[in-house]
């Protein structure tokens, strides 16, 4: 999932910790994934490079190894997760919705348009229908590609957005800036999160969140700051990889 996956912060031991052979590894990895056709599949997009190591006659173990490595550099790395998510969105075939997350419509119907931040907007649908519905809206991701295309789609129906490629720990989240944030399916969130988005949020402004998620309850935790609107815990059909169900985390949190 865009599970991501990100706050595109520090990547763990197996980076602290790599040798430079493993990080010559990865440079050959990034250089071929460059040449590579996007595709909206991850599996699809980055599996054939084990087939092309294990056809250069890398041992299966070495293989496996290495990919580990490249799997999490993807998700990761500053210098990898750019280049990967464009691929991805990029793809012909996406694997997610295209249209605005079901809980964003119903956390803001009624409510008056001011100032909107989509963490990790991704081809902007969330950015485009707030902006539809009158809201100054600011995105960003780590994509080139998919920035591009939130602009084109913001352009096509005829409102403006502020789409900026950059990583979460590059943006500039500042002080009482915004009414509503925006995160789905980039991430589980956490304590620091939390704290970013109650110094970043004006009075009475609102979190929405949505991710498929992993078991307990950590995002509520980091959450219990603010006043929970809403939360659910559900098996369902997210907004990313939409073949079966998953588990699903979703939350409106509010600024008292």
């Amino acid at each position: 999932m865009r599970v991501l996956i990100w706050m595109f912060f520090a990547v763990g031991l197996v980076f602290g910790q790599s040798t430079s052979t493993d990080e010559a590894n990865w440079k050959a990895f990034l250089e071929w994934l460059k040449a590579q056709p996007p595709n909206s599949k991850p599996a699809d997009l980055i599996n054939p490079y084990r087939d092309k190591l294990l056809r250069e006659g890398v041992p299966e173990p070495e293989v496996s190894r290495r990919m580990e490595i490249i799997w999490t550099g993807c998700y990761h790395r500053p210098d990898g997760v750019g280049l990967f998510w464009s691929k991805i969105f990029g793809g012909d075939k996406p694997i997610f919705t295209e249209q605005p997350n079901a809980l964003l419509i119903s956390a803001v119907q009624g409510r008056k348009p001011g100032r909107a931040l989509e963490f990790g907007m991704g081809q902007g649908r969330n950015a485009v229908f707030l902006a539809q519905q009158g809201w100054d809206v600011t995105g960003f991701d780590p994509a080139e590609e998919a920035v591009r295309i939130a602009n084109k789609n913001a352009a096509s129906l005829g409102v403006k957005i502020h789409a900026i490629v950059a990583r979460d720990d590059q943006f500039d989240f500042g002080a009482a800036q915004w009414d509503l944030i925006v995160v789905t399916y980039v991430r589980d969130l956490n304590a620091h999160d939390a704290a970013v988005f109650q110094r970043a949020l004006k009075p009475g402004g609102i979190v929405v969140y949505e991710n498929g998620s992993s078991p307990g309850n950590a995002v509520l935790r980091a959450f219990l700051g603010f006043q929970i609107v809403r939360f659910e815990d559900v098996e369902t059909l997210g907004d990313w990889n939409r073949e079966e169900k998953q588990r699903v985390q979703k939350m409106i949190a509010r600024i008292p």
